[in-house]
C-alpha cells in the first residue's frame, strides 16, 4: 500500500515538472521569434550593421560596417556606413579611431550629407581626449584646429554656436596651461622667463578666463624688472577689461586714483606772478 502511494506521488510530480518545462519552452520560443535574416547585398548588410548599431552593440556594428566599406567600396552606401562607423567607435569610447573615422569621412564626401557634421564630431573627439592643462595640449590644439576648420569650411553651419561654445572652453584650458608657465617662473623670481608666458596668454588667448591673472602678473613682473612702459599697459589693460576681477580689484583703485589726481593737476590753471 505504502510503495504503491510513493510510485502515485512520484509520477505525478514527473507528470507536473514535464508539464511545466514544456510550458517554459513554448513562453521561450514564442518571446524570442523568427531569426530575421538580411540579404547577401550592400543594403541587406548596411541593414544589418545599422540594426546592431540601434541596439548599441557597437562592437559588432564595427566589424559590420568595416566589412561593408570593404566588400562594396563603390556603393552608394559607404557615405553612411562611414558615418555610422565612426559614430559606433565614438559611442564605443574609441575616441582616436572615431576622430580617424569622421576626418576620412569629410575628405572623401567634402559636400556630402554628413560633411559638417563629420568635422564637428571629429572635434568633439579630440576633446574628449584632452589632457589636465598642467599635461601636453596636443589633443586639445588637434580639437580646436578641427573646429575652426569646420567655421572656415562650412560658415553655414548649423553647428556653429555649439562650436563657439567648444572652442572657447578649449582655448580657456590652453591659456590655462601657459599661465601655469607663467606663474611657475614668477614664484621663482625668473621675471624673464615669467614674462614671455604670460604675453603668451595674453597674445594668443586674450578673452580667455587666464587673462586677468597673466595681466596682474606681468604688470608685477614687468615692474621688477624695471620696464615701466609694459607695467602701465599690462594695468591699463587690467582695469579697463578686468577691473571687477580678484586682480583688478588689487590695482584698479588705485590706478584711478592716481589717474584722477592727475588729471586735476593738469587741469588746475597756471599761477601768474606779477
Amino acid at each position: 500500500m505504502l510503495s504503491r502511494e510513493l510510485i502515485s506521488r512520484s509520477g505525478f510530480s514527473a507528470v507536473v515538472f514535464l508539464f511545466l518545462l514544456s510550458l517554459e519552452l513554448l513562453v521561450l520560443s514564442a518571446g524570442c521569434g523568427p531569426r530575421k535574416i538580411y540579404a547577401p547585398t550592400p543594403e541587406g548588410e548596411f541593414e544589418a550593421s545599422y540594426d546592431a548599431y540601434q541596439k548599441k552593440k557597437y562592437a559588432t556594428a564595427i566589424e559590420s560596417f568595416k566589412q561593408l566599406i570593404y566588400k562594396y567600396p563603390g556603393s552608394d552606401l559607404v557615405e553612411q556606413s562611414r558615418y555610422y562607423l565612426g559614430d559606433s567607435y565614438f559611442q564605443n569610447g574609441e575616441y582616436l579611431l572615431a576622430a580617424n573615422e569622421f576626418e576620412r569621412l569629410n575628405r572623401e564626401f567634402p559636400q556630402g550629407k554628413y560633411a559638417d557634421e563629420a568635422l564637428f564630431k571629429a572635434g568633439l573627439a579630440y576633446s574628449d581626449m584632452k589632457r589636465r592643462p598642467e599635461r601636453d595640449q596636443a589633443e586639445t590644439l588637434k580639437a580646436l584646429e578641427l573646429l575652426e576648420t569646420l567655421l572656415a569650411k562650412y560658415p553655414n553651419t548649423k553647428y556653429a554656436d555649439t562650436v563657439a561654445v567648444f572652442s572657447r572652453n578649449l582655448k580657456d584650458q590652453l591659456a590655462e596651461k601657459e599661465l601655469m608657465a607663467g606663474l611657475f617662473y614668477f614664484k621663482r623670481k625668473l621675471y624673464e622667463s615669467a614674462i614671455i608666458y604670460l604675453k603668451g596668454v595674453l597674445d594668443n588667448y586674450p578673452k580667455s578666463s587666464s587673462a586677468p591673472s597673466a595681466l596682474y602678473h606681468l604688470y608685477l613682473a614687468s615692474e621688477r624688472m624695471g620696464y615701466p612702459d609694459d607695467a602701465r599697459d599690462a594695468r591699463a589693460w587690467l582695469c579697463r577689461e578686468y577691473a571687477n576681477t580678484e586682480y583688478g580689484e588689487k590695482l584698479c583703485k588705485s590706478f584711478a586714483d592716481s589717474l584722477a589726481d592727475s588729471t586735476a593737476v593738469k587741469k588746475e590753471p597756471a599761477k601768474t606772478s606779477f
